[in-house]
C-alpha cells in the first residue's frame, strides 16, 4: 500500500523520503515563472517575493497531471491512498476523484481510494504522520482509512495573520475591515471548520492572541502531537512555543516554516498552530 500526499501539507520532503510517501508538488507562479512547490522553490524564496511586493499565484493540480502521478505511484503498489488537501481551500480533492475514475474506467487490477483531509498546512501534516505510521505499521486499507477519518475528526488548527490585506483579497475581510484593523493593530485569530478557513476571533496585538491560542489549546485538552508554522516569523513562533511550554504539560513542540503554496495565500507574518483534541 503507498500513501501519496501533497505539498500543501507542508511536510518536508526528508520526512516524505524517509517514510516513502509519494509526493504531489502544487505549482506557484511568481511574477510570471511556475515554480512546483518544494521541489523548485522554498518558503523563504516566497516569502521574498511577497515583501518584494510580488503577489504568487496557486494552481490546484488538475486530473490530467493526478492521473500521472497515480499511474506512476501504481508501478510501486497497486494499492493506493491519496489524503489529498481540503476540498473547501482547493480542487484538487476534486480532480482526483475525476483522475481515479479515469484510471479505474482502464484497470481492474488497481485500487484507489482519495480521502479529503479537510485539513491544510501542518494541520494536514499532523494527518500525514500518522496515516504515515498507520502504513508503515502494516495497518490493512480498511484500518489506515478507518483511523484517518477518526483523527479527521480531532484535528485543531488556529491561525493569526498579520497582513490582513491577504485576508481581503482572499475574501475573509472586506477591504474597509482590513484597513481599519491594520490602523488598530487588529489580529484575527482563525480556525478551519469542515474544511473552510474561518474567522472567530479578534485581539489588539500578537501576545494576546499568541496567549489566547495557548488557551484554546488547554480548553480542549492538545494531544502530544503540537506544531508551529510560521511564514518568515520564527520570533512569534519561538515565543507562541515558549507559551505553551511554559502554560502546559507538553514537552514537545515542533516548528517550522509554512511551505510556499499556503504562503502564498496567507502572506509573511503568520503564525499557524496544530495539534489534536482530546480522544485520540
Amino acid at each position: 500500500m503507498k500513501l501519496l500526499v501533497d505539498s500543501c501539507s507542508d511536510i518536508s520532503l526528508d520526512f516524505a523520503k524517509e517514510h516513502q510517501l509519494f509526493f504531489i508538488p502544487l505549482k506557484i507562479n511568481v511574477d510570471g515563472k511556475e515554480y512546483l512547490d518544494k521541489y523548485e522553490i522554498s518558503s523563504e524564496e516566497v516569502s521574498k517575493a511577497v515583501d518584494d511586493g510580488i503577489r504568487p499565484l496557486t494552481s490546484q493540480a488538475n486530473p490530467d497531471e493526478l492521473y500521472n502521478y497515480f499511474n506512476e505511484a501504481l508501478k510501486e503498489d497497486s494499492t493506493i491512498i491519496y489524503l489529498s488537501f481540503s476540498s473547501q481551500l482547493s480542487g484538487t480533492y476534486q480532480s482526483a476523484n475525476i483522475a481515479r475514475d479515469m484510471i479505474l474506467e482502464e484497470r481492474d487490477d488497481v485500487d484507489i481510494t482519495v480521502i479529503d483531509s479537510l485539513s491544510a498546512s501542518y494541520g494536514y501534516g499532523l494527518l500525514v504522520e500518522r496515516a504515515a505510521k498507520y502504513v508503515n505499521d502494516g495497518l490493512s486499507k480498511e484500518e489506515v482509512i478507518e483511523n484517518i477519518e477518526r483523527d479527521k475528526a480531532h484535528i485543531r488548527h488556529l491561525f493569526t495573520v498579520s497582513d490582513l490585506d491577504y485576508l481581503a483579497k482572499g475574501g475573509r475581510l472586506s477591504k474597509g475591515q482590513a484597513f481599519l484593523g491594520s490602523l488598530l493593530n487588529i489580529r484575527p485569530l482563525l480556525h478551519v471548520e469542515d474544511g473552510k478557513l474561518v474567522p472567530i476571533e479578534k485581539y489588539r496585538g500578537v501576545k494576546r492572541v499568541l496567549k489566547r491560542m495557548v488557551e484554546l489549546m488547554k480548553e480542549e485538552g492538545a494531544a502530544t502531537e503540537v506544531h508551529i508554522t510560521h511564514a518568515d516569523n520564527l520570533k512569534d513562533a519561538e515565543a507562541l512555543r515558549d507559551l505553551i511550554l511554559k502554560e502546559t504539560d507538553l514537552t514537545n513542540v515542533q516548528i517550522s516554516s509554512i511551505g510556499p503554496t499556503i504562503i502564498s495565500h496567507t502572506g509573511n507574518g503568520t503564525i499557524a498552530l496544530f495539534y489534536f483534541t482530546e480522544g485520540v
